[in-house]
């Protein structure tokens, strides 16, 4: 499932540009558990985390359009503060069933009425402790979860094509534009367990970072 986030999308770009800045963080509350939202405006794209379980993930966002779906380890650490939605009857007793839809939902609401004064422009120790937490060892969400810092890029002369897997960690990250640019070209990101010189290169306007690729 995913949700429609065009309006949203469109109000964080104008407090962008009140503040000047290409990255901002908001803070979300929901079922009594507190979050963050990084959102980075020549991406468009976003981070979400949940402090109090020291998690995060990159939210996939294609035209408008956010996924409600988390990686499977982030999921079942934050299953607690997500809405219960049912109960399923099994041989052993049963469980809970719970829904990512209600999280998004107060996401989506935080991001339409967030005011310029509520956001803060997060230094670059801020945003690399943040991608830290996105790890994940799902690798049917990420292929490369362990591997949440971007390091370089490499063409794919003599590797046959760039694989999807790749292509949409790069769209999560440097959005629509690169991810195009990587497909047409054949070009694969190169990812890294720590912190590279590289690591918010996403951070730039597609234009620029298309001319050191």
């Amino acid at each position: 499932m995913a949700i429609n986030i065009e309006v949203e999308i469109n109000n964080l770009i104008t407090i962008c540009k009140g503040k000047s800045t290409d990255t901002i963080l908001f803070s979300f509350e929901h079922n009594g558990i507190k979050g963050s939202v990084v959102f980075f405006l020549n991406s468009l794209t976003f981070m979400i985390g949940i402090k109090d379980y020291n998690v995060g993930w990159l939210a996939s966002v294609t035209s408008n359009f956010m996924s409600e779906s988390l990686p499977a380890d982030v999921f079942r650490k934050i299953k607690n503060m997500l809405d219960v939605v049912g109960f399923v009857k099994t041989d052993k007793g049963g469980y809970y069933k719970h829904s990512t839809a209600g999280l998004f939902q107060t996401i989506s609401a935080r991001m339409i009425n967030v005011q310029l004064d509520e956001v803060v422009v997060p230094t670059e120790r801020k945003l690399i402790e943040f991608i830290g937490r996105t790890r994940t060892n799902d690798r049917d969400y990420d292929k490369d979860g362990e591997l949440p810092f971007f390091k370089t890029w490499s063409r794919n002369i003599n590797r046959g094509r760039v694989n999807k897997h790749n292509l949409e960690k790069t769209k999560r990250v440097f959005g629509k534009d690169i991810e195009n640019h990587c497909r047409k070209n054949n070009i694969s990101s190169v990812w890294s367990s720590t912190p590279t010189e590289k690591s918010l290169l996403f951070r730039k306007k597609a234009e620029e970072i298309i001319k050191g690729i």
